[in-house]
């Protein structure tokens, strides 16, 4: 399967080693910011800035290419009447199917934490010091994990929290690819349910993961449709 990459910064390095190593992918090409794709591909990923990102999709629709963002901090309202059947779109905060795990076990320690309501739930995210968005994508995803399954919970805030609000902490800091903790404070008893990347080679590899299921597809779709064909039959069966 030919590939392109839009970005050469901190993920689409990742994604161009990554892709070259994979013997069932061909680089096609790997653009910088305001460079044209020199040719047709199959699947595109984004991974540049939320400024480029509207050309990137104007790109893959007149090319018809499925296309994988992996760029976050964007807002496109009309995307999904702008995508309709025409090409596959995958949207991602983060490709770690591990963090996929994280967001389902953080609903269930929601879910717990809606049992007694001196259990406080938080969630706390530590990256890079020059990533622009805060809280970043994963972080907000797994606030609202935590909130579904907790329903005194309304919503969330940054900074001291009401008896309403999950409490969002963010660090930006050094050199951290990305460090998610989801955790219960309690006067009895506290847990704590971390993930940490130790190489963007993670996010790479799991961008290219969405490459290649997102190829036929048609419509919109987000990194946890794909993390349910793998994850949700373990839940269903205990394995």
């Amino acid at each position: 399967m030919r590939i392109g990459i839009f970005g050469r910064g901190r993920l689409g390095s990742a994604l161009i080693e990554a892709a070259r190593q994979a013997p069932d992918l061909e680089l096609a090409w790997a653009v910088g910011q305001g460079e044209a794709p020199p040719a047709p591909v199959e699947v595109a990923l984004a991974a540049s800035t939320p400024e480029a990102l509207p050309a990137h999709l104007d790109w893959a629709l007149a090319n018809d290419t499925d296309l994988v963002i992996g760029t976050t901090g964007w807002t496109i309202p009309n995307l999904e009447t702008r995508v309709q059947d025409r090409i596959g779109l995958l949207v991602a905060p983060n490709f770690s199917l591990a963090v996929a795990l994280m967001g389902r076990l953080a609903r269930v320690l929601g879910r717990y934490a809606d049992l007694d309501p001196d259990l406080d739930p938080y969630v706390l995210e530590h990256h890079h010091a020059r990533k622009a968005d805060a809280p970043g994508g994963t972080a907000r995803a797994l606030a609202g994990a935590v909130l579904a399954g907790c329903p005194r919970k309304r919503g969330w805030t940054l900074g001291t929290a009401e008896p309403h609000q999950l409490s969002v902490a963010v660090v930006r800091a050094g050199a951290e690819p990305g460090r998610h903790t989801v955790g219960l404070d309690g006067p009895l008893e506290t847990l704590t349910l971390t993930h940490t990347a130790r190489s963007r080679q993670v996010f790479a590899a799991g961008a290219l993961r969405a490459a290649r299921w997102i190829r036929g597809r048609k419509g919109c779709f987000t990194f946890d449709d794909l993390a349910a064909d793998l994850l949700d039959p373990l839940f269903r069966t205990g394995v």
